[in-house]
């Protein structure tokens, strides 16, 4: 094996995230001019530069005055410097060409009043029954496609007409070549006469067509209705937002992907996960400073799921920016342990009574268990550990017996199962117990911190095992799809 310095790595790590976002920005300048939709721009800002800037400059910064590789280092931030323009620029000429916000919470709110009472899903919802290929098949959404392509139109400031005709090109995709599977699905009475066909599927067929095109014909005509009757309230000012579900890039994310556009405040933080065809990936949350107008189109989009979005404070007109304390709240509503917590404790801080009383409690109620193992490094601690019947409290006068037995536990097998991290969150003059689901990564013996995975298989975070009240596992609920990303401690 070859060995190579710490620099040496640092210049060959940062150039590497320099070629990859070069890539990145590279596509993105080579497209060819079309629509710049919200949801484009989400999914662009996900993967820009600036998302890894910090750790870039971390990385390289310290090596610029080194002998032996420092001019490498330099050269590569300013390569990277450049990458970063490129893509900032990027952004902002997608920003410049993507709808108004207050047309697309227009469009989006129309939607919602036109789908509010039913009508049309129903309607669609029998239409879709007459060509269904057998009842294990995915119906067709069809008010789903005529939402989506009519939106998609008067998103970019298209007329009623282009709209309509959007609409009905995305239908006939989908059933203008189906045959009709069950006549008795069609309503009665018949629309198209009988007279001139030469068989009953004939008319079926004739029939079916021009019940649809009636549908998405009637679906636009309230879709124009609704969008002439829109309002525009939520009132004028800023407020902050937390979003949860980010980043917005998925089908149903359409409707609030322009809050991408808006400036974020504090950290991204875990928000458990997500399914996929194939799994889950990390779900995510932010804080966004937005229009009044536009949080109030968030939240009245997702009633039906308030998770997703929930109302800050409204902002000073003409401040500074928002408080750091309100973004802080707001972040602790989807993850309760923010990087914040731990850095406001200062060096060699020291465990709160609260910590120390739950970790005598903890210890109090395995009595004996402790004296039962063969050793620190037995596989009986471990075993027992991932399945709950043993949770490891850490020393309240560090180092000592708790700090030994991590240090010989396999840590690299604990990152195999899904483990509950019981901690201090918060700052310190008003800090609560959680529970956090996810997976241990590291220990550290010197510093006492371990890193800490959050469920869904987000990056790991560093905790201090000041902050740590206990570490142990659940024998009921050991996979990501099983467990929550926290929730209350117990004790």
């Amino acid at each position: 094996m070859v060995g190579v310095e710490p620099g040496e790595e640092a210049l060959w790590r940062a150039a590497a995230d320099v070629v990859a976002a070069d890539g990145r920005v590279r596509r993105l300048e080579e497209q060819e001019a079309g629509p710049r939709t919200w949801e484009g721009y989400a999914r662009v800002l996900w993967e820009a530069a600036r998302h890894r800037d910090a750790e870039v400059r971390e990385r390289l910064e310290p090596w610029t005055a080194d002998a032996s590789v420092g001019a490498g280092a330099r050269q590569v931030l300013k390569a990277w410097s450049g990458v970063l323009e490129r893509s900032e620029s990027v952004l902002t000429g997608w920003r410049a060409a993507a709808p108004a916000a207050r047309e697309v919470t227009s469009v989006s709110g129309a939607c919602d009043a036109v789908a509010a009472d039913g009508n049309m899903q129903r309607t669609g919802q029998e239409l879709a029954a007459a060509v269904l290929q057998s009842r294990w098949a995915q119906p067709f959404d069809v008010w789903a496609a005529v939402r989506r392509a009519w939106s998609g139109v008067r998103d970019q400031g298209g007329e009623a007409h282009a709209a309509r005709t959007a609409a009905m090109q995305a239908v006939e995709v989908a059933w203008g070549g189906l045959r009709v599977r069950d006549v008795t699905a069609l309503e009665e009475p018949a629309l198209v006469a009988g007279a001139g066909f030469t068989s009953p599927a004939q008319w079926a067929d004739a029939e079916f067509r021009h019940r649809w095109q009636r549908y998405v014909a009637d679906c636009c005509d309230r879709l124009e209705e609704a969008l002439g009757a829109a309002t525009g309230d939520g009132g004028a000012g800023w407020q902050l937002l937390l979003v949860s579900g980010w980043p917005l890039t998925w089908q149903q994310d359409a409707e609030l992907a322009h809050l991408a556009q808006y400036e974020q405040h504090g950290p991204t933080v875990p928000f458990g996960a997500r399914r996929t065809g194939y799994g889950i990936e990390p779900d995510h949350a932010v804080v966004l400073a937005v229009p009044r107008f536009a949080a109030r189109h968030a939240a009245d989009h997702t009633r039906d799921d308030r998770q997703r979005i929930t109302l800050g404070p409204d902002l000073l007109a003409g401040g500074a920016g928002p408080d750091e304390r309100d973004v802080l709240a707001l972040l602790r509503g989807a993850y309760p342990y923010l990087p914040a917590d731990a850095e406001g404790d200062g060096p060699g801080a020291r465990p709160t009574a609260m910590v120390t009383t739950a970790r005598a409690v903890r210890r109090a109620a395995q009595l004996g268990r402790r004296g039962a193992y063969s050793g620190p490094d037995s596989t009986e601690v471990y075993n027992d550990l991932v399945v709950g019947t043993y949770s490891w409290v850490p020393d309240d006068d560090p180092p000592g017996p708790a700090a030994a037995e991590m240090e010989n536990l396999p840590v690299h097998w604990l990152n195999d199962w899904t483990l509950c991290l019981d901690v201090e969150c918060g700052m310190r003059d008003e800090t609560v117990l959680h529970r956090l689901y996810g997976t241990v990564t590291s220990y550290e013996p010197g510093t006492g911190r371990v890193g800490f995975s959050p469920t869904g298989g987000h990056p790991a975070i560093t905790v201090p095992v000041h902050r740590i009240v206990a570490l142990t596992g659940d024998r009921h609920r050991r996979t990501d799809g099983q467990v929550p990303a926290h929730e209350p401690y117990d004790g």
